[in-house]
């Protein structure tokens, strides 16, 4: 009976940190949504767009300025004063909304598939020579080769770069950028259970 308990335990928290973050990704969106969709009515009553498609003209004109809105924000990220700032942002995300760097993390890795560019900056072990050292896969090539930068403890953002062979690192396909570097800072707690 004590074994099923922790079974229905185990399972319940497993429930909750499954979706917690879809929880909270689909509630972000839903307002994200509802913004644009407001606007989106506004703007097709004023084309009398709501007159020719009728109730769908809201959600019609939403996308619209959603996609313009994303274009834009494209163009705009050429400029190093905001590509800062949404790194800045981006880190505070990830402290305060549970699950959203996994989830980011999927949507770059499925991005980076449908458009054919290789996948970089990977949580990745270094082999160097007895010992596995953490680092960022950077890039790789046809040739075996690969870019990795190993970040000198307790700095992330400090370190050396190195190009060695592709046999050399190990991936971490469950282990996030933020759980590497968050460990890095704090001296190496918490490597031994990166898979």
């Amino acid at each position: 009976m004590e074994k099923l308990l922790l079974q229905i335990q185990k399972n319940c928290v497993s429930g909750i940190i499954l979706l917690l973050p879809l929880v909270v990704f689909f509630m972000i969106l839903e307002k994200v949504w509802g913004f644009f969709q407001k606007y989106g009515d506004k703007f097709s009553q004023f084309l009398r767009l709501d007159k020719v498609l009728g109730p769908i003209a809201s959600d019609v004109m939403g996308g619209v300025f959603l996609l313009v809105l994303i274009y834009f924000s494209g163009y705009l990220m050429q400029f190093s004063f905001l590509k800062r700032f949404t790194e800045w942002v981006d880190n505070k995300l990830m402290v305060f909304l549970p699950g959203y760097e996994k989830n980011k993390k999927l949507a770059e890795e499925k991005l980076a598939k449908e458009m054919g560019k290789p996948i970089t900056d990977l949580p990745i072990l270094l082999k160097a020579g007895e010992y596995w050292q953490p680092a960022h896969l950077i890039e790789e090539n046809a040739a075996g080769n690969a870019v990795v930068f190993v970040p000198v403890a307790p700095s992330k953002d400090q370190g050396q770069i190195y190009i060695v062979s592709a046999s050399d690192i190990k991936r971490l396909p469950d282990t996030t950028l933020g759980s590497l570097n968050e460990s890095i800072k704090s001296m190496g707690k918490g490597i031994l259970d990166f898979k």
